[in-house]
């Protein structure tokens, strides 16, 4: 198995933070990085300035490339992904903003409002291993991405998610993340997080598919 050098990515993730341009690394699953990222696999980071973005990757050698969703439908101002890629396998998927797939068509749409701004209101440095620096979501916002994102977009919740949410879990403001999973999950959101404290993962999706009080 082949992985991104640790050493570009640190660096680039310099240049990002030196640059002044805004990002938030969306999710870091595993840990991946920087020592275990599989070449060819993305990173996704959220963004406000798109000719910003734009203009930082392009100095630092990064090219713009075909996105495989880029044919989907995109709805409620959610903006189409890009993807840039540099000559060290450095992939990344931007996104503009923090969206799923609709469970109907699969169309992507936004998180509501007020969670896209507490993104930004609340984001924090992250100082990890190897010498990787990154401004990511806060444990509150990420915590709730991550529901959203296996509940729309993968249909179940994978291993690593399920490890990142029990670390979480004992960090988070629940009041804040129950606010806000009512956002998106209404009735079922109190529902979905006392399973989410008993660790019954398998059980989400499906039952969250059944729910009908609403």
């Amino acid at each position: 198995m082949n992985y991104v050098k640790s050493d570009d990515l640190v660096d680039i993730f310099k240049l990002l933070n030196e640059s002044k341009l805004e990002y938030i690394l969306m999710r870091n699953i595993n840990n991946e990085l920087p020592n275990s990222l599989e070449i060819g696999k993305d990173i996704d980071i959220l963004v406000k300035d798109r000719k910003k973005v734009d203009e930082v990757l392009k100095k630092n050698k990064f090219n713009k490339i075909n996105h495989p969703h880029e044919h989907n439908i995109f709805l409620y101002g959610v903006e189409k992904f890009e993807f840039y890629k540099n000559n060290e396998d450095v992939l990344f998927d931007l996104n503009f903003q923090i969206a799923v797939k609709s469970l109907d068509a699969g169309q992507w749409i936004p998180l509501d409002q007020s969670i896209q701004e507490s993104a930004w209101q609340n984001k924090r440095f992250e100082r990890a291993g190897g010498g990787l620096e990154y401004w990511t979501l806060s444990y509150e916002d990420e915590f709730v991405a991550l529901i959203a994102r296996s509940v729309f977009d993968k249909k179940e919740f994978q291993a690593g998610y399920v490890s990142r949410l029990d670390e979480l879990l004992p960090m988070v403001n629940k009041d804040d993340v129950l606010n806000k999973l009512q956002l998106i999950f209404f009735k079922y959101a109190p529902i979905l997080l006392c399973q989410i404290e008993r660790q019954n993962y398998p059980d989400i999706v499906i039952n969250y598919l059944k729910f009908k009080e609403y």
